[in-house]
């Protein structure tokens, strides 16, 4: 692969290894986590931690009018590489949410995404977010998911919550409304045509679990509000569950063995008003950023600095155990032979200074800079 970074071995850093902070060294070369005498880079006073892989991501916002998918997927690269994000799954809507979470966007940002490939230095992806009510475009939804090779789904019923909205708090569907770009009304009368259709929903389901099954698409549901709606999912294949809206959805979710990811949105504002749980962090499998201001990287040294969890263990929820969840081996963790994706976190400041993915510098800043070409800078004059 171009661009990656000579065969070289950092020294003197703290490397999360075998689940602790170990003080040794770490090499990489050819993209990969390995041993041997190679050239050395000072990294004293830095954490070496492996990249962050985030699940659900939320697509960065468009200013200035609809920029092109092209755009959105580079900032979406330089956003995630600056905090340590080496795999990244882009949350994109099919759904009756509005032109950005439409099928045509979803198809529009898939094509971006495989025009870019090899483009980007953070390994981007789709997570395609289903609306229960959409699934009825079983054949449209499948051609998308095979020719562009989405190996993550996640189900929601988005519109059932617009409907109670609409009956319990006019002016906050009012405001729903706004965000997909309607008014109240004209909202209203797309949610009741979405129920017309609703006795085919449940087939369309097990028709596209069934075709996930047999393609090995992982699949899940998103935003469970209720024990009932996990269990209808897990019923029918739908195993991970992610950001679910309450405990009750967590619980029933666990009492079956299915993973659990929880929003970081949602951590923060817990921390904020100091309402956190631990336990929930400790039921729980995975954290993802799910449009959260703190980036996970940041989230997770918070955990530990504030003695909530252990690094190690907050970092995991982070890596290894996302890796884990969209069967990715060799990655989530620094073992001999695994894809050499590491976040640098300056220690004195708890910042990510430099991104290493696949083998490839796709961040890099502050006084990390100054190691990284404090060392390039005599190799290069020797070659010369």
């Amino acid at each position: 692969m171009s661009g990656q970074l000579p065969p070289m071995r950092f020294t003197g850093a703290r490397i999360l290894r075998d689940g602790a902070l170990q003080e040794r060294s770490i090499a990489i070369a050819e993209g990969r986590i390995t041993k041997g005498p190679l050239p050395a880079v000072d990294m004293s006073g830095y954490l070496i931690l492996p990249g962050v892989i985030d699940m659900m991501a939320a697509r960065p916002l468009r200013r200035g009018g609809w920029d092109s998918c092209t755009q959105l997927l580079e900032a979406a690269d330089r956003t995630g590489a600056a905090h340590g994000v080496t795999t990244q799954c882009l949350q994109q809507g099919w759904s009756w949410e509005g032109p950005s979470e439409s099928p045509e966007a979803a198809e529009e940002l898939a094509a971006a995404l495989a025009g870019m490939a090899g483009k980007t230095l953070t390994d981007l992806r789709l997570a395609l977010r289903i609306e229960h009510a959409m699934a009825r475009s079983t054949m449209r939804i499948l051609e998308l998911v095979r020719g562009s090779g989405i190996e993550l789904v996640l189900f929601s019923n988005r519109a059932a919550t617009a409907r109670d909205l609409r009956d319990a708090d006019p002016p906050g569907f009012a405001a729903l409304a706004a965000r997909t770009g309607r008014d109240a009304a004209a909202l209203s009368e797309v949610l009741d045509g979405l129920a017309a259709g609703a006795p085919s929903v449940p087939r369309a389901l097990c028709d596209l679990a069934e075709q996930f099954d047999t393609a090995g698409v992982i699949y899940g549901s998103a935003e469970d509000e209720s024990g009932e709606a996990r269990e209808h999912h897990s019923m029918i294949g739908a195993g991970l569950c992610m950001t679910p809206s309450s405990y009750r959805a967590a619980a029933a979710a666990r009492a079956v063995c299915d993973p659990v990811a929880i929003s970081a949105r949602e951590l923060t504002e817990q921390l904020q008003t100091r309402t956190l749980d631990p336990e929930q962090l400790a039921r729980c499998d995975a954290i993802v950023s799910d449009g959260a201001r703190m980036p996970l990287a940041d989230l997770a040294l918070h955990l530990a600095e504030t003695g909530i969890l252990p690094l190690p263990r907050a970092w995991a929820l982070v890596s290894d155990h996302p890796a884990r969840l969209l069967r990715l081996p060799g990655r989530g963790r620094l073992d001999l032979g695994a894809r050499a994706d590491l976040a640098f976190v300056n220690e004195a400041t708890g910042k990510v200074e430099a991104t290493v993915c696949g083998g490839r510098l796709s961040h890099l800043c502050g006084a990390a800079a100054v190691r990284f070409l404090g060392n390039a800078r005599p190799r290069q004059m020797a070659a010369e």
